[in-house]
């Protein structure tokens, strides 16, 4: 099939494939010192074409028709530079000198996500939120899931993330959030949930993140928002690095919680390097993390490795490859025994262990057809094992997954004010073990999307997306998703935005099919479920505050019919769950968010606010596991080589929760929760030490040690210390 579509492609396109070489625009890139910056993107507008700066600061774009021409130059950190009327002539070779302003905030990011294909933050017309690796390391992020609770509109229960409401928490089945890595779909394909462990944090260059529904372009799962986590690119310059970090836990408030008289530590390890030749990369990572856990059978043990490679040929094709592999074994605290032990599970899960092995393999090739037309193919293979050991069961085999991903893609310029992408999309999921049984999965889609510049100041994005997802349900699902959205930038620094899209979910095997459990939990299925539906609008405005700032205001509902949601039933020191369709939910609210830059980006600061009202339409009462309230701040200030830091969140209490676990007396004291009001705070120095970059940070996590749950009966970690020390070659 991938074939046979190729193969139409080649034929749209061959005309302009048939047109003659043309001119080469080579150039170099520098600060206003004159220093070279490396990773600048170049993009040539009008064509497919563009470039990214080595690390002399030098870029080259070949084959370049006749013409005159404009091209953009963006990089985090700096002031955007737009260079018009360059003069390209067959055979000849034009030079540019571009010198950029370094800007204090992060304005200028060149992001992937919301479109399939780079655009500037202040094009996107939708909302959408950039963590870089330079954030998620000053933090002192241990896991990723850590590194996202700090992103304006998301919440996460637990490891399961919830983008404005559109979540609440489904026992680890399902998600209606779709992780990508590299812009591929990354999720179990047996439980559906995110697989935030797989990625090393040393390995990460960014994380985009869309918040609303994404169908139109991304299929099921994208129905409240995509994580996207972008890789780092392999660098021009050699470049090793070493990083460790130790750290413990503060004792519990109370005496009666103190479940050990031991200082409960963790600590961590990663080594990464990666080299470049003119058209051959290549970059590995490997890691451990060891955590004794602040709680009773809590540990962790988790090994990673990632590799990258990347073969460019002939400057208008490269071939992308990744690979990565997890080892954890992890001990399971489902909730505490009673709020007097709040740290120590009921005695018969005091020996739930969990061992899972995780491996995948993916690649990405892209090839300029033409200046007009770029065909990109993406495939990943993923294999998932994961298996129970409890204290009443021998070893058993829970799940065994082969899953697999092919899309293949392409995007051509009609015009420099319209641009056209679409594709075509597989997968299949094969498993087997004792919780699922054994089953194959899978499903087919097409999708275009059309971006078209009516005027200067107004743009129009048109899609839509077909899908067919076979789960092994008494009603199949065939999906129609379209979308639109416009942009209107009235003067400049003013950007309004308003975008109208379907979305749907399938549900996940763990939902449809779950006939087994461990320790008290067993799971009914229900193969009568029905695919999830949304509606979503959202309408917002982008100002920027010159070097001062940026504010961004937004506000948004969708309305979903049959909502997936785990219903359920209690008998006698056992709990029965089966996932049910909700007739018709609707979630509605506002965000606002604002960042600083104060005495020339020396102090920056970031705030952001998001109201939800998440209604069970069908009962009138509150959805589950869903706050009403969020609101997270930071600030940074930089004084020569030194950072110091503060993250602060408020999260709401929850309206809603099991209470079934609380009346049967499953979880005592279940109904206990607050409040999350939660304060971080940070100190960082870089040196050099001969001829070493070294980077120090200490922190000091919920250093006010509020004691709070975000899930029944799971109390979250006390105050915490982390110092990690950090060395580039």
């Amino acid at each position: 099939m991938a074939l046979i579509v190729c193969m139409l492609c080649l034929s749209v396109f061959s005309p302009a494939l048939m047109l003659a070489a043309g001119g080469t625009i080579t150039g170099r890139v520098t600060t206003e010192a004159d220093e070279p910056i490396e990773g600048v993107t170049v993009a040539l507008h009008g064509t497919v074409r563009g470039a990214v700066t080595n690390a002399q600061g030098m870029f080259r774009i070949v084959d370049v028709p006749n013409g005159r021409y404009t091209l953009t130059f963006s990089m985090v950190g700096f002031q955007r530079v737009r260079v018009s009327g360059t003069l390209v002539n067959e055979g000849e070779e034009t030079f540019l000198s571009v010198r950029m302003k370094e800007a204090p905030l992060q304005t200028e990011q060149v992001i992937v996500t919301a479109s399939k294909h780079e655009q500037s933050l202040a094009e996107v017309p939708v909302s959408i939120a950039v963590l870089d690796a330079s954030l998620i390391h000053a933090r002192n992020a241990v896991t990723l899931d850590e590194a996202l609770r700090y992103v304006p509109g998301v919440n996460m229960t637990g490891p399961q993330a919830n983008i404005r409401g559109s979540s609440g928490y489904s026992l680890g089945a399902g998600s209606r959030v779709l992780m990508m890595l590299d812009g591929i779909p990354f999720i179990a394909g047996d439980t559906g949930e995110l697989l935030l462990e797989m990625i090393p944090l040393g390995s990460i260059e960014r994380i985009e993140i869309v918040k609303g529904a994404s169908s139109a372009l991304y299929g099921s799962n994208a129905l409240g928002g995509v994580i996207n986590i972008i890789t780092k690119p392999i660098s021009s310059t050699p470049e090793t690095f070493l990083r460790t970090y130790g750290g413990f836990y503060n004792k519990p408030s109370h005496e009666q919680w103190r479940w050990s008289d031991k200082t409960r530590f963790f600590h961590g390890q990663s080594v990464g390097f990666a080299r470049r030749s003119e058209d051959f990369g290549f970059a590995f990572f490997l890691s451990r993390q060891l955590d004794d856990g602040y709680r009773q059978n809590d540990y962790r043990r988790r090994y990673n490795a990632y590799a990258k490679l990347r073969q460019e040929f002939s400057g208008s094709s490269a071939l992308t490859l990744n690979a990565g592999l997890l080892h954890q074994f992890s001990g399971q605290f489902l909730f505490w025994r009673s709020l007097d032990s709040a740290l120590i599970p009921p005695v018969k899960h005091q020996t739930d262990n969990l061992a899972s092995t995780r491996f995948f393999l993916s690649g990405v090739f892209t090839t300029i057809l033409s200046d007009l037309a770029l065909l990109t193919a993406k495939t990943m293979w993923s294999s998932s094992r994961w298996s129970f050991q409890q204290m009443q069961d021998n070893d058993r085999t829970e799940s065994v997954v082969d899953g697999y991903r092919v899309e293949l893609s392409a995007r051509t310029v009609v015009s420099e004010r319209h641009t056209i992408t679409f594709g075509l999309e597989a997968n299949a999921d094969a498993m087997s073990g004792e919780m699922f049984e054994a089953r194959t999965v899978g499903g087919l889609a097409l999708y275009a999307q059309d971006e078209i510049t009516l005027a200067d100041d107004v743009a129009l994005t048109i899609g839509a997306r077909y899908d067919f997802q076979s789960v092994g349900l008494v009603e199949k699902s065939f999906q129609f998703n379209p979308k639109s959205a416009l942009t209107y930038t009235p003067v400049d620094g003013t950007t309004l935005r308003a975008s109208l899209g379907r979305g749907f979910r399938v549900p996940s095997v763990a939902e449809a099919f779950i006939a087994a459990g461990g320790g008290f939990i067993r799971g009914v299925p229900n193969t009568s479920l029905k695919p999830e539906q949304s509606l979503s609008v959202e309408v917002g405005v982008a100002q920027s505050l010159g070097d001062a700032g940026t504010l961004d205001l937004a506000a948004f509902r969708s309305d979903y019919d049959n909502l997936i949601e785990p219903g359920l039933m209690v008998g006698q020191q056992t709990l029965e769950v089966q996932w049910r369709n909700v007739t018709s939910a609707r979630v509605q609210g506002f965000e606002s968010s604002l960042t600083l830059a104060l005495f020339d980006g020396g102090l920056q600061s970031s705030l952001g606010y998001t109201y939800v009202y998440p209604e069970d339409r069908t009962t009138r009462a509150i959805l589950k596991y869903r706050p009403r309230h969020l609101l997270y701040g930071t600030a940074t200030a930089r004084i020569e080589s030194f950072t110091i830091g503060t993250d602060v969140r408020y999260v709401s209490r929850v309206d809603r929760i099991d209470d079934e676990l609380v009346e049967t007396g499953i979880v005592p004291d279940g109904d206990e929760r607050t409040h999350i009001i939660v304060a971080d705070f940070r100190v960082g120095a870089t040196f050099w030490i001969a001829g070493l970059d070294v980077l120090t940070t200490l922190s000091v996590k919920n250093a006010f040690q509020h004691n709070y749950v975000e899930l029944i009966g799971n109390m979250m970690p006390p105050r915490t210390y982390i110092m990690s020390l950090e060395i580039r070659l």
